[in-house]
């Protein structure tokens, strides 16, 4: 396994002008440099979640490409989509408010999936062969919510094939949401792995990352804050 991004890097942090964070990009950016962040991607919910969970529309996603900067500082932000799986055949939502971007995160999230639980597997690999090209790494693949329909290691090894890493992520650990099982066999068979806050509020932007460090050094030996 190799963890592809530092203690300086977080590439799955929510906003609330395009999803379900408390805080606004600008805020998100401030507080960023003051926990000594260097790279940031506001990876926000697809339409389809953000419907589902009747998120409002706040601004036009056009702006951040348009008209947004940083203002506030060095900090190096992106925006990426949550994707979210339809169905087992190769369907998902990629876009909020018909925009796209230049990276996509694949993510499944039980209410948004409108198939067979079963068939979870299915739809994570016609995705994948489908999408592999356009896809930046697998979120939160190990979360409880699935339970027994979701075959981690053959996910691993689809993912694996098309060398796309997984995601541990931090916020499912740190609330009770991590199938601990299938994290195991994640981190003993994946090629590599991004760790991410999966932050939606400023405590937990600056703390979730470093509760799984201390995990990661006292149950695999791992030293990397």
């Amino acid at each position: 396994m190799k963890i592809l991004n530092s203690k300086e890097e977080d590439y799955h942090i929510h906003s609330f002008e395009y999803s379900d964070w408390m805080s606004s990009i600008d805020e998100i950016i401030r507080f960023s440099k003051e926990i000594w962040l260097k790279k940031i991607a506001i990876t926000d919910h697809c339409q389809a979640t953000l419907d589902f969970l009747h998120i409002p529309k706040k601004t036009l996603r056009s702006f951040v490409s348009a008209r947004w900067s940083n203002v506030w500082n060095d900090v190096e932000v992106t925006f990426w989509v949550e994707w979210d799986l339809i169905n087992e055949a190769w369907d998902i939502c990629n876009h909020i408010q018909e925009k796209t971007w230049d990276f996509m995160i694949l993510s499944a999230h039980f209410n948004i999936y409108k198939w067979n639980p079963k068939d979870i597997n299915k739809a994570y690999e016609n995705a994948i062969i489908r999408h592999h090209k356009d896809i930046k790494f697998i979120w939160h693949p190990c979360m409880k919510a699935w339970w027994d329909h979701l075959d981690i290691e053959k996910l691993i090894t689809v993912a694996n094939e098309y060398d796309l890493p997984m995601e541990f992520n931090c916020s499912n650990y740190v609330n009770w949401k991590t199938d601990l099982d299938k994290l195991d066999k994640m981190l003993n068979r994946a090629k590599y792995l991004y760790v991410n806050s999966d932050a939606h509020t400023l405590s937990e932007l600056r703390d979730n990352k470093k509760i799984w460090y201390d995990f990661l050094k006292n149950n695999y030996g791992y030293n990397l804050w």
